[in-house]
């Protein structure tokens, strides 16, 4: 699949590097922190999805969202796990490496995390053909954030 938009450099970035903390994150259940690293939008999607499935008032939802003691938090925190590994299996979270960001515009960008690599590998300069996990993020109060609902952006006009 070609990521649309423009590469700014040769070499990974901080965007690129954020979504690789964010994958590991995932990888060792560190849910407190793969959920600090999203979007303000996907986050309360996510909230929105959990309540409708778990018939919770969506005020305990955000409650649960942002409160780290509340006792909702750890079930919503599971579910969000769950959900991202269904789109990405936890044998496919290690062994990451980082590649050149491609940027759709200042706010908006594709972090590119090739499966494979290790050690000196573990940050890809140079464009070649490889698997790997493509992230959208966005640039959200200055931080770059995991951005779920990017991936509509994917979709180009023409492409099936």
């Amino acid at each position: 699949m070609r990521i649309p938009g423009e590469k700014r450099s040769s070499q990974p970035d901080e965007c690129g590097n954020r979504a690789g903390i964010f994958a590991e994150a995932i990888r060792d259940n560190l849910m407190d922190l793969a959920w600090s690293m999203l979007s303000k939008e996907t986050r309360g999607m996510r909230m929105g999805v959990w309540a409708t499935r778990n018939e919770i008032d969506m005020q305990e939802a955000y409650r649960a969202a942002y409160e780290s003691d509340h006792p909702s938090r750890t079930s919503m925190m599971e579910d969000f796990r769950t959900t991202i590994l269904r789109l990405w299996p936890l044998e496919d979270l290690t062994e990451l490496g980082v590649a050149p960001t491609t940027y759709l515009d200042d706010d908006h960008a594709f972090a590119f995390l090739p499966f494979g690599l290790i050690g000196e590998e573990s940050q890809v300069a140079r464009g070649r053909m490889m698997s790997g996990l493509i992230v959208p993020m966005l640039l959200e109060d200055n931080e770059w954030r995991v951005d779920l609902p990017s991936w509509r952006l994917l979709q180009q006009p023409g492409q099936e």
